[in-house]
């Protein structure tokens, strides 16, 4: 319970919810169930997204690709249900074009060894540019209503793609914390050099990571086609700094190592949320990225500050204990901090 409290996933959640708070004595419409609801859903789109960026930041690398991937699997997604394939095959196809797009990613960065902002960089590019080749610069409409019927179906009030989600992350935990595999990620990100010594195949962590973040996407452009009901040419744009800004807020570093699967879930609903709540205040959208980017500097000040309080106070008492005789000698590793 100590280690929640202390973790950066805790911090985020209370500003949120003071966040919240504040606004309700403002606009007391955001505390409604159905407003909340509607946030969380409007948060799926980034979330996803932020949870396949996740394990490319736990392995130290960092995908700027990811956006144009969601792009360019919504037009696949598009394109198929407008060919009359049905909904569970044309699903099939947009996780898969955004698993192979993640899987090129993993092979430039991996196999040929190009730094990942380079190789992600390229990709993004070319995925936008297949984007407009294929879709001749138009956007794809009359998209079939079995899709959008499946985003606005609710069970208890709450969206089926919610549901859906919170199913995904709660599968996606328990992989992450019961399957010792899934640590090999923390190892790559922490010291690859290392985790090369103990027998850990970095080669195949990083790729599956990057497979993965582009899997993420490519469940995120069903999202966004199943909430709009059409395929504009910028869907993505903007959302791989989103998903980077996301995964931070929410405790994961970017030197890697550090985080889970809710950091990223928090962070991007936290993300969402301060557009949200902007939108209460009657505040114009013009400012949504200079507030959002605000709030992120803030937060990891915030967290920056109380973790350096706590290490001082750690080391303080450490070093009255080894004054008083009662502490053995500090270890290599605490020496090193």
């Amino acid at each position: 319970m100590n280690r929640i409290v202390k973790s950066r996933e805790f911090l985020v959640l209370v500003l949120l919810v003071v966040m919240i708070l504040s606004v309700s004595l403002v606009n007391k419409a955001v505390l409604r169930p159905l407003t909340l609801i509607n946030i969380a859903n409007s948060s799926l789109f980034l979330m996803l997204i932020a949870m396949g960026q996740m394990f490319v930041v736990l392995t130290r690398g960092i995908d700027v690709s990811v956006g144009a991937i969601a792009g360019l699997s919504a037009v696949i997604f598009g394109f198929a249900l407008n060919a009359g394939i049905p909904l569970p095959v044309a699903m099939l196809a947009a996780l898969l074009t955004g698993l192979l797009c993640g899987m090129f990613n993993g092979i430039g960065v991996v196999m040929v060894g190009i730094p990942p902002i380079i190789m992600t960089l390229g990709t993004l590019g070319i995925f936008r540019g297949l984007m407009r080749v294929l879709t001749g610069g138009s956007w794809i409409e009359s998209i079939p209503r079995n899709i959008k019927s499946l985003a606005v179906t609710r069970f208890m009030q709450v969206p089926l793609m919610v549901w859906g989600v919170i199913a995904l992350v709660i599968v996606v935990a328990f992989l992450m914390y019961r399957i010792r595999w899934t640590r090999n990620f923390y190892a790559v990100g922490d010291n690859l050099d290392g985790a090369y010594l103990l027998g850990i195949d970095t080669r195949r962590t990083r790729f599956v990571a990057f497979s993965l973040a582009g899997l993420f996407s490519g469940a995120s452009a069903i999202v966004f086609v199943g909430q709009i009901g059409f395929v504009p040419m910028q869907t993505g744009d903007g959302q791989e700094l989103k998903a980077i800004a996301a995964v931070v807020l929410g405790g994961v570093s970017l030197m890697g190592g550090t985080g889970g699967i809710w950091s990223a879930v928090i962070g991007a609903l936290f993300l969402t949320s301060v557009d949200s709540m902007m939108i209460f205040l009657r505040i114009p959208g013009s400012w949504n990225n200079a507030v959002g980017g605000a709030v992120l500097l803030l937060v990891v000040v915030m967290d920056y500050a109380i973790r350096r309080t706590a290490e001082n106070r750690r080391r303080a008492a450490r070093s009255n204990e080894m004054l008083q005789g009662s502490a053995p000698p500090p270890t290599a590793t605490e020496v090193r901090s």
